[in-house]
Formats: structure tokens, sequence, C-alpha cells
């Protein structure tokens, strides 16, 4: 299991993991905001409009709810976001997350760029290690890509 990585044992040019959670619930979006404040910058978004407007090429991992409308069972617009968030960010991990069964809207995810699929209620250690994981690796290619800039600058 990785340690979490609190501002104490953060390296300074590190910058801490920031995760947009995209979810219709408040009380959810809390929750997980909640849990995982202590180790990750989280912003949240209840929809898409919202979502729209937080994500930037600072935000290092998004997790996504599939349904944003808990009254419409055919509802999917979390997918209409990933398609969205990936043609623009397409270096942002994005993670996806449902409460309900369902194959192919897993599917839809995986095939739109999807990088992980997660089943509600999350299962808190292994949603850390995956943002650990995928935030540790933007923070690479950034720092890569930063210095690649630098080089030919120079």
């Amino acid at each position: 299991m990785v340690p979490a990585l609190t501002g104490e044992d953060r390296a300074e040019d590190m910058p801490m993991i920031k995760v947009l959670i995209l979810d219709d619930r408040d009380d959810y979006l809390r929750a997980l905001k909640g849990a995982l404040r202590k180790e990750f910058a989280v912003i949240t978004a209840q929809s898409i409009e919202k979502a729209r407007e937080l994500l930037d090429d600072t935000t290092h991992a998004v997790l996504i709810d599939v349904r944003l409308s808990e009254e419409d069972e055919s509802n999917r617009d979390g997918l209409i976001f990933l398609r969205w968030a990936k043609a623009r960010f397409p270096e942002i991990p994005m993670l996806m997350m449902s409460a309900y069964t369902d194959f192919d809207s897993a599917v839809e995810a995986n095939n739109s760029g999807a990088s992980y699929f997660l089943k509600k209620p999350i299962d808190l250690p292994e949603l850390k290690e995956l943002l650990r994981r995928f935030g540790t690796r933007k923070n690479s290619a950034r720092k890569d890509r930063e210095y690649r800039q630098g080089q030919e600058s120079d």
C-alpha cells in the first residue's frame, strides 16, 4: 500500500493531486470530499456545466458518476461529460463510477477513454491508490513537458 502524501510529507516541487468529482448527489460529494481532503485537493460539481467550468489543465484526475439524475434510469450524462472532457484534456485520467450494474455503460466508458470504472459504494483505499497513481503519472508528464520546453528555449 502506498502511504498518504500529506503537506508535511510531500516534496515541495510535487503539488497536491487535484481531483474533480462530478456527481449529482450533494451528500455523496461531501462524503468523498471529506474522505479525500487530507491527501488531495478536491473540487466538486453537481452538474456538467459546473464541471466544465472547473476542469482545467491543472486537474490531475476526474471522478465522474455515470448517472447524473437518479430519477431517470436511462440517464448516462456522465458519459457525455467524459467524451467532452477527453476531447479537450486527453492527458487527464478519467475515472467513472456507478451504483448500478450496467455493463453497457462500463464498456462505453472504456471505449470513450475512461481510465478506470469503480462500483459504488466506492472502496476508499482503492480510490486513493488510483488517484495517487494517476496523479503522480500526470505530475511526471507535466514536469517532463516543462523540462523539454525549457531545453528548447535554451
